[in-house]
């Protein structure tokens, strides 16, 4: 379906007090002290402390604050509350969308019964608008608190079990991540080719650096790629990726960022600085990093690519002395980083196909040894051929633990299903993810491969949102939940990219980055390495640091959705199932419904039921054969039964109710086709 907003009184409400005083947090909100509201009402309390609390709030109501978190980072909200009835639901909002979990208001005993209920939100340091808005109504609220949560919970390493990430527990981790790309590896089409010298366009990261050392010498060449580096990511950047609903971020990065490249198997003065401070922030706000040798000494991907660093052949292959070097180089990551557990693996080499696939497994397997011998723990990614990963055979018959492989899947793009339209490119996708009617082809074979490698998978690349136009951000929800549920992992390309003019927040018509710069003060010029002072090169580099950004809020509303009691959850959007297919629906709200439904089929949905009682169920529904059914059931038993009639078509929709009785907690619901032959778009669970 259609991305959901709350009322647009709301948004225009949180825009118009952006200049409203603000209360510093951590820090205590007292409800009544909104900046806006939408059906609410003041009266006195006799809560503890006295004054004044807001009643008469309803569903769909609202209160707006403006405020300024002191930093970044998880808060732990208080909310006070009191209710004669259960039927409360409350949750923190900014820009019309959900942040927080939402959370039920339990019948206190009375309106002026007072008790303390809790959730936890991450906020971005600085001045923001929120809101308390109230998905159920029928309760009170005196104040909200906002408590720092400044110690972060400590990552478990991640290893291998099987064909699973697991953490050290045992528990699979679901990673779902982002790659930093241009940043410690540029690739000059991320920044819109702004960059040229006098020979034309800088295309690749040794003519830009060669430029600036035949100008201004080695040292200061060095001094102003370190500007770059400081600028173009910065914290700001990882609180983006978190409020992203990233969980892992993908750091390629050139051998030179370590390696001295003026005195070999040397490390540089400042080698750990930028790697370092990437899995500090990550860490910090509970992501893994996966570090991703992007460009070796000599280079090893096709003569083509920049990706690597120069454009021209891959000199690896054909030089012992860069081989070994690049031993050493993993060497001195290994031992620098064994033990730290926010390193989710270690990505030996990017796109590594200017050599045959036999050629590159060796090399990869000497690689993994010579990690190994530093590092007896980490996972160690065999990196993946263009024409796949048979070459290696099973790493098991080698006795090899913690190992995993990958690829990078791009469907709709260079010719793989390639499709015009935005319709088509999102069926397409549908059908990678969703495989053929059989169970076969697509993604399905690869998951029977590594299924029976019994070997981890991460897709190092993907790009599920470019081309897809108002269905890009479902799409790129499903994606991470249909490679987690085989147990991969998966980082998209990329994190940012930006273009002259910049974007408007249009997420119709988006590049390829999550996140790019604002067209609202944002935009930029061109810079000619050539005839531009080295303090003007400084403060181009510097822009990136503060140049205003945008979110693809399609792509953060779903990778934060979740289905929820009184809201519709759409049907497409199970985390696990069996035999189910999506398409494009003509429904109203438009996105997509589940089809293709045969007789077994099933899906299953988390769903947190905020309390033990009957709930009404309503399905949308569509089919050309009378007698479908299907089942709601919990743990295989089956809580209602429902008929799908014939509807007069696959695209007429129509909705079915039934009745059931659910226990209160975190669960998972499955939808279950006693007979197949229909379609479905939603379902939605209102408790009675």
């Amino acid at each position: 379906m259609a991305l959901p907003a709350l009322a647009g009184t709301l948004a225009a409400a949180l825009f118009s007090t952006a200049c409203a005083a603000q209360t510093a947090l951590p820090g205590k909100l007292e409800a009544e002290s909104y900046a806006s509201m939408q059906g609410v009402a003041t009266e006195a309390t006799s809560d503890v402390g006295g004054g004044a609390n807001v009643g008469w709030i309803e569903t769909n109501d609202w209160m707006s604050y403006s405020v300024n978190p002191a930093t970044s980072g998880w808060y732990t909200v208080q909310y006070r509350v009191a209710s004669a009835a259960a039927t409360g639901q409350l949750v923190l909002s900014q820009n019309a969308k959900d942040i927080s979990d939402t959370v039920s208001v339990p019948n206190t005993g009375g309106w002026q019964t007072w008790s303390t209920i809790s959730s936890r939100v991450y906020l971005n340091a600085g001045p923001q608008n929120l809101a308390v808005f109230a998905k159920g109504g029928g309760f009170n609220l005196n104040w909200i608190n906002f408590t720092a949560e400044n110690t972060p919970v400590a990552l478990p390493a991640i290893r291998q079990d099987g064909r699973y990430w697991v953490d050290s527990s045992g528990k699979r981790v679901n990673l779902r991540g982002v790659n930093l790309g241009n940043w410690l590896q540029m690739e000059f089409w991320m920044l819109n080719n702004s960059i040229s010298n006098s020979n034309g366009a800088v295309n690749d990261q040794c003519t830009l650096e060669g430029t600036l050392a035949g100008r201004f010498g080695n040292a200061e060449k060095e001094r102003l790629m370190g500007v770059y580096r400081d600028s173009w990511i910065t914290t700001r950047d990882f609180d983006l990726m978190k409020g992203m609903g990233m969980n892992v971020i993908r750091v390629p990065f050139y051998f030179s960022l370590v390696e001295n490249e003026y005195s070999p198997y040397n490390l540089r003065a400042d080698a750990w600085k930028h790697l370092d401070f990437a899995i500090n922030e990550a860490e910090k706000r509970g992501m893994y990093v996966i570090l991703d040798l992007h460009g070796t000494v000599g280079g090893q991907a096709a003569a083509g690519e920049q990706h690597d660093g120069c454009i021209g052949a891959a000199q690896l292959w054909t030089n012992a002395g860069y081989r070994d070097r690049t031993k050493w180089l993993w060497d001195k990551i290994a031992e620098r980083y064994r033990g730290r557990n926010a390193v989710a693996a270690y990505d030996l080499l990017n796109e590594p196909w200017g050599t045959d696939a036999t050629t590159l497994a060796n090399y990869a397997y000497e690689l993994f040894n010579v990690v190994r011998a530093k590092d007896p723990n980490h996972m160690i990614l065999l990196p993946g051929h263009n024409s796949g990963i048979d070459a290696y055979g099973n790493p098991n018959t080698r006795g090899l633990s913690n190992v995993a492989f990958w690829m990078h899947f791009y469907p709709g793009l260079w010719g793989w299903n390639e499709v015009p339209g935005a319709v088509n490119q999102a069926n397409m996708h549908a059908n990678w993810l969703h495989c053929n009617a059989s169970g076969t082809g697509e993604s399905c074979d690869w998951n029977t491969k590594l299924t029976g490698l019994n070997t981890p998978f991460l897709i190092g690349e993907l790009q599920p949102w470019t081309l897809l136009g108002s269905y890009g951000g479902q799409i790129t929800r499903k994606t991470y939940d249909a490679y987690n549920m085989y147990g991969w992992a998966a980082t998209s390309w990329a994190y940012k990219n930006v273009t002259y003019g910049g974007s408007n927040g249009d997420t119709n018509s988006w590049g390829w980055g999550m996140v790019t710069n604002s067209s609202n003060g944002g935009g930029m010029g061109s810079l000619n390495v050539s005839t531009a002072s080295n303090a003007q090169i400084e403060s181009y580099f510097r822009g990136f640091a503060t140049q205003p950004l945008v979110r693809n809020e399609s792509i953060a509303y779903w990778m934060n959705w979740k289905p929820a009691v009184g809201a519709r959850i759409e049907a497409e959007m199970f985390t696990t199932h069996s035999g189910m297919r999506m398409e494009t629906t003509s429904d109203a709200g438009g996105g997509f419904n589940v089809s293709n439904v045969d007789n077994n089929d099933w899906m299953s949905y988390p769903i947190n039921v905020p309390k033990t009682g009957w709930y009404q169920l309503q399905f949308r529904v569509a089919s050309i054969y009378n007698g479908g059914q299907f089942v709601l059931s919990k743990n295989g038993s089956d809580l209602a039964t429902v008929t799908v009639p014939n509807t007069g078509g696959w695209q007429n929709w129509q909705t079915v109710t039934a009745r059931a009785y659910l226990q209160a907690g975190q669960q998972d619901l499955a939808i279950f086709a006693r007979v197949g032959g229909w379609n479905m778009n939603w379902w939605q669970l209102n408790a009675e």
